[in-house]
């Protein structure tokens, strides 16, 4: 019912999921999170559009980072559900998927944006316009998964991910009253239609849930990673894939081998210097994004491997394929929200 009052179409083998499943779900973006590409302005559209699968370039290491949580950290392998959202349009489906099969990335499908309807009709402005379509495809997955499910997101700071996610998460906690919702979203530029339409789906919430344990934003514009910390705990900004990949190892959520393998290719195949990529892990220990132990131990494990500069004396590398120490993710409770308040959050006045 939701994704038809909000005109998403979701993959069907969403349904296929248990009931019972308590898990975690992933979901990505698309452009700029897992690919580099430039779909913002009409000619990068066409150019994606035409552009052969194996062409395509991927984001350093996101495509290993991907298989990898998917798999699981167990013993033996699992298929954690995975699902992707772009606004690319559905002309794009087939070679999409090409490229994601010559990446050797299973998932449960992709929802995208008719943006050519848009081209067609001279709507230049819900060409551009990503908030509502973005918001409206999560709360239509949403409402197809089992109810325990737990949502681990990924975009990046070229559009307006970080604000997706979060007002995903605010409807779903309630902390927003649904009035209040629509005149946040037509300011944030969503079409009144669009944005009554959302509004309708937040009434509909009759109980706060707290999905999302964590939202990975890929630092590609030089957005200053504190900015994240002010809209939402759940936040995890990374400079590339190795810091993120990590933290999921210190989540227990990817095996130790996952981390060489992303290391690899970032300084074999994407030419990352050593010692740059170094400092860059250690940026992320110092905003919390894992632990100095975690760190130093991944430092260790990965100057055995000739990947990072050797490590202190005294740091022991990560033995066997798990963390030695997992770091659950708790459940991210929101109190209520008024309007001005996610409105200086959502801004340039938040210090961006």
């Amino acid at each position: 019912m939701t994704a038809k009052m909000l005109g998403i179409n979701i993959p069907s083998k969403v349904s296929e999921i248990p009931r019972d499943y308590d898990g975690f779900v992933f979901i990505s973006d698309i452009d700029k999170t897992y690919l580099i590409t430039q779909i913002d302005s009409l000619g990068g559209l066409i150019k994606a559009a035409l552009e052969a699968p194996e062409g395509k370039e991927n984001v350093p290491g996101f495509a290993i980072l991907l298989r990898a949580l998917r798999r699981g950290a167990a013993p033996e392998a699992r298929a954690n559900p995975l699902f992707f959202v772009s606004a690319s349009p559905p002309q794009m489906r087939q070679k999409l998927l090409a490229k994601m099969e010559y990446d050797g990335l299973e998932h449960e499908g992709i929802i995208l944006k008719d943006q050519f309807k848009h081209v067609r009709k001279a709507d230049f402005k819900k060409l551009y316009e990503q908030i509502g379509y973005k918001v409206s495809a999560l709360l239509s997955v949403w409402n197809e998964l089992p109810a325990k499910s737990k949502l681990i997101f990924f975009g990046d700071d070229s559009e307006s991910d970080a604000i997706i996610f979060s007002l995903f998460s605010e409807i779903l906690a309630k902390s927003v009253k649904p009035a209040k919702l629509v005149e946040l979203l037509k300011f944030l530029g969503v079409s009144r239609v669009d944005a009554i339409k959302i509004g309708w789906v937040a009434r509909g919430v009759k109980t706060p849930v707290f999905p999302v344990r964590a939202a990975f934003i890929n630092l590609v514009t030089g957005t200053s990673p504190d900015y994240y910390t002010k809209i939402s705990p759940f936040f995890m900004a990374s400079e590339n894939t190795l810091q993120s990949a990590l933290c999921f190892w210190e989540k227990g959520l990817i095996r130790t081998r996952a981390l060489r393998s992303i290391a690899r290719d970032l300084v074999i195949n994407y030419d990352f210097e050593p010692e740059k990529l170094l400092e860059s892990l250690m940026r992320g220990s110092e905003r919390g994004l894992y632990s100095r132990e975690g760190f130093r131990m991944v430092w260790a494990y990965l100057a055995q491997e000739e990947l990072l500069p050797d490590s202190p004396d005294d740091a022991e590398p990560c033995q066997g394929e798990v963390c030695p120490n997992v770091r659950l993710w708790e459940e991210t409770s929101l109190g209520r929200s008024s309007f001005a308040e996610l409105k200086f959050r959502y801004t340039d006045e938040s210090d961006y």
